[in-house]
């Protein structure tokens, strides 16, 4: 493709990437771009770069995420994170040369366009190659010529003693020939004089010792190594001998239909051109200047080859002749090619995700089998705990893997009117994920679907009624919870010798409001009595719950019973044989809405705006650094959004007095440890494990951990209370007495 990409001149060097190490920043390597944003270099530049003393080390990092800079062909550095992909440890080695040792890394942050891989070359004796240090300056240069190869090593030597000779730091970077325009290896290793037996310093240099050699690893290899562990996807097109590229291109459909097509569509040389160098300028291709045009067989060359050219083709002939962007895009699914999207649409899909709160984002997985329900998805894909991470570039990276696979699948298969195109399987999903954010994120969503959709043909119908099933899911996972509710208003009293006694009124809640259950009347019982008495309620409510449904107990209490260890009361059960804790068994929250009758009208209404934030709010933490009453109290005021709170690390009495001004500025749900020292400067184990939790299934999890403390109390040390205060669940009618009063 000459006009897409003129041959540069002769000795130009590629883009180069320096490795960065994880200690200093300092290069240790360098490395090759290859398309997607990835790059190869070698396995020990890896193990280099993570600090390993044992640089040739075969077993593979756990977490080897790098820092890295790409050097443009211009100079121009671009910073960037690369995560491993690929990793082929150094091989068996003879003390000299050895095989193996490749890594594929893949950036997080994409390139920006102008910055292109290379070509390769198969390398072979006799071509002269340049090198750079890891560093990438140009004062680095090294130039050599590959005096012996045999397709598994490479050996290079420089060509005269002045200049910069290949040595350490120019591991895993290109061997590139200026004569063919093309990387033709890597560098590997540098042969060093010998060394002193006992202090290991190198010896007086002698005629007879080696000088300026180097081996690299040649393309050949390269190949072979990377198909041998199924990761020969990462390559460019395998080369095709010049004789036989005009024959392969003839016997291609899609090239000889989409050469047609752009012969009638874009007739005009001048028109053509114009179309070119846009879709050159959108995908990254460098075009000629000279004012000619491509032939109709050249840019149908590069639409079979770079999978967004057609997109883009499409983007730029869509306002003036759809019918032609139609046809060219059911030929150009034919090539196999074409993805779903053009270089800018990805680009704002990804921003406009990026934007989606915190809550919305750790419920992709859910959301993707929601939109695609029949679909066959990798369960790597959705698996993971970081769709919500605050590592951006890590989100980043996750979103990019999901919307490129989803670009392949093609949606569901209901009827679209005539003359248009189904709704492709992204689209579906986006859709989705708009109707569960809230009204920003969801209208720049809704309006880049409705953009690609009328690029695609999508009739309007069609898209409008996948927006109604959205919709309808959406309303069901906002829907209140089906679980009944058991309300239990506890009071706390003590008997002439101190024991604690309390006196129970218990209401049920099936979703048609508070029903009075027969509690006992007002007599007083002690912990376990009341627990036996609470679970008497509950039993007959299982007969008519769905499997996997638990009613959730709700306890409503003054102020000074907030920490009350209801959910540690235990009734031995029926002949000792199956004991019942209640808040292992059951999800049991706190409510005091004295603290909120308290507080008067002016945080009602913040109770309200939270609760209805609750999915997508977010959360404050709580700690010593934010002050006592005055610094919560500003806090709270500054998070107007905040949904949820969690204090730990703070001491007991003053942990108290904050979970108060929490309750009573409207903080719907506040987490905090009972349990937790005095000091409470090591902070809380049962805050750090349930902290993160979406905010629905906050009861369950401090259910679950509840349960673990009975098998593993080591091992789960802490004592979770959850005060769940919800504007919407009616409450019965209570005679909130003070409570500094004798009752």
């Amino acid at each position: 493709m000459d006009w897409f990409r003129p041959a540069p001149a002769a000795g130009q060097r590629p883009a180069t990437v320096s490795v960065l190490s994880q200690a200093d920043h300092e290069a240790v390597g360098s490395g090759v771009l290859l398309p997607r944003d990835r790059l190869l270099t070698c396995a020990h530049v890896i193990n280099c770069a993570l600090g390993k003393e044992d640089t040739t080390c075969a077993e593979r990092p756990t977490a080897a995420t790098l820092k890295v800079l790409v050097h443009g062909p211009d100079g121009n550095a671009h910073a960037g994170t690369a995560r491993l992909a690929v990793w082929i440890p150094p091989g068996a080695t003879n003390g000299v040369e050895w095989d193996g040792d490749l890594a594929v890394l893949e950036l997080v942050e994409p390139l920006p366009r102008e910055v292109l891989p290379p070509r390769w070359r198969a390398m072979a004796e006799g071509q002269s190659v340049r090198a750079w240090h890891g560093s990438g300056l140009a004062a680095t240069i090294a130039t050599a010529r590959v005096t012996s190869c045999d397709g598994r090593i490479g050996y290079v030597d420089g060509t005269s003693m002045t200049g910069v000779a290949i040595d350490h730091g120019y591991s895993g970077g290109p061997l590139w020939s200026g004569e063919a325009d093309a990387v033709v290896g890597l560098v590997a290793a540098a042969l060093t004089p010998p060394h002193h037996p006992v202090n290991g310093a190198p010896l007086a240099y002698s005629p007879r010792h080696v000088a300026r050699r180097s081996w690299g690893i040649p393309w050949q290899r390269i190949r072979a190594e990377l198909a041998g562990v199924g990761a020969q996807h990462v390559l460019d097109e395998p080369e095709t001998e010049p004789e036989t590229e005009p024959a392969r291109r003839a016997a291609d459909p899609a090239h000889r239909a989409l050469a047609a097509l752009l012969g009638r569509a874009l007739a005009d040389p001048a028109r053509r051109a114009d179309c070119a160098r846009t879709v050159a300028g959108r995908c990254g291709h460098h075009h000629r200047a000279d004012g000619s045009a491509p032939s109709v067989d050249e840019f149908a060359r590069l639409l079979t080859t770079d999978g967004r050219a057609l997109p883009a083709l499409a983007e730029v002939l869509h306002p003036v002749d759809p019918r032609a962007v139609g046809e060219l895009l059911a030929v150009g699914r034919m090539s196999g090619v074409a993805r779903l999207l053009s270089p800018g649409e990805l680009d704002e899909l990804l921003a406009q995700l990026g934007t989606v709160p915190a809550a919305t984002a750790a419920r992709l997985p859910s959301v993707v089998r929601a939109a695609l329900p029949l679909a066959e998805l990798p369960g790597a894909l959705l698996a993971g705990a970081d769709w919500d991470s605050p590592d951006a570039t890590l989100r980043t990276a996750r979103l990019k893997a999901l919307v490129e696979h989803l670009e392949g699948l093609r949606g569901d298969s209901r009827p679209v009117p005539d003359g248009t195109s189904g709704v492709p399987g992204l689209l579906r999903v986006v859709v989705y994920v708009a109707a569960l954010c809230p009204p920003a994120p969801g209208d720049a969503l809704r309006r880049w679907s409705t953009a690609v959709a009328t690029r695609l043909g999508i009739h309007e119908a069609a898209l409008e009624e996948r927006r109604a099933d959205a919709h309808e899911w959406a309303q069901r996972q906002h829907a209140p919870a089906v679980a009944p509710r058991v309300l239990v208003r506890l009071t706390a009293h003590a008997d002439r010798d101190g024991a604690h006694l309390y006196r129970l009124r218990m209401w049920c809640n099936e979703g048609a409001g508070p029903r009075r259950v027969c509690d006992g009347g007002d007599r007083l019982r002690g912990a376990a009595q009341a627990a036996e008495d609470i679970l008497t309620v509950i039993e007959p409510l299982h007969r008519a719950l769905p499997v996997g449904t638990r009613p959730v107990i709700e306890l409503i209490v003054d102020r000074e019973a907030l920490e009350i260890p209801v959910d540690q009361w235990e009734w031995p059960g029926p002949a000792g044989l199956v004991p019942g804790m209640l808040g292992a068994e059951y999800p049991l929250v706190v409510n005091c809405p004295e603290l909120m009758q308290r507080a008067g009208e002016r945080f009602k209404a913040a109770l309200r705006h939270r609760q209805r934030l609750l999915d997508d709010g977010g959360a404050v933490h709580i700690d010593r650094s934010t002050g006592g009453k005055n610094g919560v109290y500003a806090l709270l005021m500054d998070q107007l959004d905040a949904a949820q709170a969690t204090v730990d690390g703070v001491p007991a009495d003053v942990r108290v007095e904050i979970v108060q001004v929490c309750l009573a500025m409207g903080v719907p749900v506040v987490l905090w440890d009972r349990g937790q020292d005095q000091d409470g400067e090591s902070g809380s184990h049962a805050v750090r494990a349930i902290a993160g939790t979406p905010t629905r299934r906050l009861p369950e999890t401090v259910r679950a951990y509840r349960a673990k403390t009975l098998g593993c109390p080591q091992t789960f040390p802490g004592r979770p209370v959850l005060a769940w205060s919800d504007a919407d669940h009616e409450l019965p009618r209570l005679e909130l007495a003070d409570p500094t009063e004798p009752s």
